[in-house]
């Protein structure tokens, strides 16, 4: 090869070379952004986990809470930004949400009416079965997250156990 040919060549194979290293870079970046994002949205579920959790053995619903608001609200933004994917399994487990906080009031309302008939209306198996709903939903999200983000995530939380002094 004669020292024309290499010098024409050149410059174009280092273009390439360049262009080349600046998006394998990039996608690294996006890589550890979406990462270190799946990062923060699998933290604030969990956060909002363990206020679902925590109502169980509330004395009194006052509402969804700031901790609840802001855990959902984080997660929701974070998944809107940056995983439009998971969209569908979100919209699971906030319906699930929905559910829970409708349960909730209606069972504050009747406690604070008839407490007897609260007594009667079996409110801790209810829970329990819209915990194991919310449960199955946030798995079903956890997985997908951990599909597109390419992450180990660890297991839910487990379920609030039963408590016989009820009975």
């Amino acid at each position: 090869m004669d020292t024309t040919t290499y010098l024409t060549w050149l410059p174009p194979a280092l273009l390439a070379v360049g262009v080349l290293s600046w998006a394998l870079a990039r996608h690294q970046r996006r890589t550890d952004l979406r990462a270190e994002q799946a990062e923060r949205l699998l933290h604030a579920l969990e956060r909002y986990s363990q206020w679902v959790c925590s109502q169980r053995l509330a004395a009194v619903f006052s509402g969804e809470g700031p901790e609840a608001a802001a855990a959902l609200d984080a997660a929701c933004t974070i998944r809107l930004a940056w995983f439009p994917e998971l969209a569908g399994d979100m919209a699971e487990l906030l319906g699930v949400h929905n559910r829970l906080i409708n349960f909730l009031s209606m069972q504050q309302q009747l406690w604070l009416r008839d407490p007897e008939h609260w007594l009667e209306s079996d409110h801790d198996k209810r829970f329990l079965a819209l915990w194991r709903q919310h449960r199955f939903a946030l798995q079903a999200l956890l997985a997908r997250l951990e599909q597109v983000a390419r992450l180990r995530i660890a297991p839910a939380p487990t379920p609030p156990q039963h408590d016989t002094t009820y009975a």
